[in-house]
């Protein structure tokens, strides 16, 4: 399954809650994967970033009503084109309002692949980790190509 780009507010209002979404999990049950790039990679988390409906204003990262993702990736937020639109720091807000959130900002056309309780960063950008620790006065940190975390000890292993 693809999970296309545009705005998660329209994608949240269009599958949360129907049978297209519980046909997705079931997509994921059998062993299948689920994509998706920019929105589609965001809507894919519990918590969404970006909500709001207002159609110029893509900065406001919480949406009171807007703030339900599809739930294929759990007690996670995902932002994406980060470094791109200069983003690494948007999650901060969701993070201090989220502590137990995982967050995870992604770089235009850097994708990661979610395996039960971990995944790794696909290349060629970085992925920005948000996990509620100071890393040298930042909340964040970032993963590269080949680096791999895993979501219940929120450690990293790094390839290089």
């Amino acid at each position: 399954v693809w999970l296309v780009g545009g705005r998660q507010w329209r994608l949240a209002d269009a599958y949360n809650g129907t049978r297209t979404l519980r046909e997705i999990f079931a997509v994921l049950a059998r062993g299948g994967v689920v994509g998706g790039g920019s929105a589609g990679a965001s809507i894919q988390a519990s918590f969404m970033v970006r909500g709001s409906e207002h159609p110029n204003d893509n900065h406001i990262m919480m949406a009171p009503g807007h703030e339900t993702g599809f739930g294929l990736f759990t007690d996670v937020a995902i932002d994406q084109h980060v470094d791109v639109r200069h983003r690494e720091n948007d999650l901060a807000a969701v993070m201090k309002a989220h502590p137990e959130l995982l967050g995870l900002g992604l770089d235009q056309g850097t994708s990661i692949t979610v395996h039960g309780d971990g995944f790794v960063v696909n290349g060629p950008g970085r992925v920005a980790v948000w996990d509620g620790r100071d890393h040298n006065g930042k909340g964040y940190y970032y993963l590269h190509t080949g680096d791999r975390f895993n979501t219940d000890t929120r450690v990293a292993a790094l390839a290089h």
